[in-house]
């Protein structure tokens, strides 16, 4: 229990470090806008990989379902929970997979698709262990 809460907070603390970087490279970035949206599809969870619509800022928008996962790994606790906070992992790895060799990020988008991984595996595990 107690290894758990740790990697939660490792997580938790790993995903906000990197956001407050983003939030500098969005911030000199001209190209970037608040007003940018994009809608996921509603998709049940599953043990493939999801399909995730092209988009147009996919390495803000990784970092954005990576948030959203982290956030969730606080507090999942059922199966159905862990499935989800996995699917939300799946879909940050798909976003950053997106992210082309000529961005400046794609570096880094590397990097954190096999960081997003391990987490993923942690949520799938959880969810095979987790109480309906």
């Amino acid at each position: 229990m107690m290894l758990n809460r740790l990697t939660v907070i490792f997580v938790s603390l790993t995903v906000l470090t990197f956001l407050g970087g983003c939030e500098m490279i969005n911030s000199i970035n001209p190209f970037a806008s608040e007003e940018e949206t994009w809608v996921e599809e509603e998709t049940p969870p599953t043990e493939e990989a999801p399909a995730v619509p092209t988009s147009p800022t996919p390495f803000r928008d990784a970092v954005n379902k990576a948030m959203a996962a982290a956030n969730a790994v606080q507090t999942a606790q059922t199966q159905a929970e862990w499935q989800e906070v996995a699917q939300t992992w799946q879909e940050a790895i798909a976003l950053m997979q997106q992210v082309s060799a000529d961005d400046p990020n794609y570096a880094t988008a590397q990097e954190k698709v096999t960081e997003y991984q391990g987490y993923l595996e942690y949520a799938q595990t959880n969810a095979t262990n987790a109480p309906q």
